[in-house]
């Protein structure tokens, strides 16, 4: 006999809660709804609708994955990011909430460079874009704008690429394979912008991390040695050669390495203020630098 809809999703959540997985009844939600291609509370509504034989293995193949570790975000192989939908795999990073920070300040930001340089094209640039959710948010929500993009594994550009074919922008995307912006230091640039979600995990932490991070994401998205900052100071370092007057380096950092980068930034020399944004926690974020106009 076939079982219901909702039958199955509760034996699943018991099972999850057995395997001591996090968010047992989101995960079991989110996975059933993706097998039968529906939405979650449509789950509830259609709670006494029989699972065909088909649908049922998909499920318990779903949930051995999830048993076994594997964020949900790579078993559905999407994750929503800025109002958008994001095709991500074991090659990218799965996007955070906290992220969208980069995108609010920094799309205010190209605005208000914008105003200041009106005949200037907007250019802007996403370093370490991953699934490009950065560089693609920017570019729908700033359509006058040309958006680059750089990562060192060509993986990543290719899962980055096809999210921007699949929302719209891919005309106005730029791609880059290289390490930072060793790349981009033979010719001229004036990114009025440029934003960067790079690896700030410390060693200590990594040891520390959810098996559905370590075992899984990519460890150089994450881990930035021993303080965290390895790659942060190094972009920070190079980045002035890239800025437009009045352009604006956009970094996000982890929770307690704020100080210490807006603190690199300043010794750094080039650039003139400095500053920081918190999250919707009170952490600070989100560390920016202004090169002088």
């Amino acid at each position: 006999m076939s079982q219901a809809i909702g039958t199955a999703l509760r034996q699943a959540i018991r099972c999850l809660e057995q395997g001591r997985v996090s968010e047992p009844q989101a995960a079991a939600e989110v996975l059933l709804a993706d097998v039968l291609g529906t939405t979650r509370p449509q789950l509830y509504v259609n709670a006494f609708y029989p699972l065909s034989a088909e649908q049922s293995a998909a499920f318990r193949t779903r949930l051995q994955r999830r048993l076994q570790g594997e964020p949900v975000q790579y078993i559905t192989g999407r994750q929503e990011f800025w109002s958008l939908e994001f095709a991500v795999d074991a090659h990218v990073l799965i996007p955070r909430p906290e992220s969208e920070l980069l995108v609010e300040h920094g799309a205010r930001l190209a605005q208000q460079w914008c105003l200041a340089h009106p005949q200037a094209e907007l250019a802007l640039l996403d370093v370490g874009t991953g699934s490009g959710n950065l560089a693609i948010s920017l570019a729908y929500t700033l359509p006058q704008a040309q958006v680059w993009a750089v990562d060192c594994a060509l993986g990543a550009l290719q899962v980055a690429r096809r999210n921007a074919q699949c929302l719209g922008v891919v005309e106005r995307l730029h791609w880059i394979c290289g390490d930072l912006l060793t790349a981009l230091h033979r010719r001229g640039w004036g990114f009025a912008l440029c934003v960067a979600n790079l690896p700030y995990v410390t060693v200590a932490e990594w040891s520390s991390l959810p098996r559905e991070i370590k075992d899984h994401e990519p460890c150089g998205a994450l881990c930035g040695g021993k303080d965290g900052l390895d790659v942060i100071r190094r972009l920070i370092a190079m980045s002035p050669d890239v800025l437009a007057p009045g352009g604006t380096l956009l970094l996000e950092v982890g929770w307690q390495q704020a100080a210490t980068v807006q603190a690199a930034m300043q010794q750094q020399g080039h650039f003139g203020a400095t500053g920081v944004y918190h999250d919707f926690a009170g952490i600070a974020r989100v560390v920016w630098a202004q090169v002088p106009s």
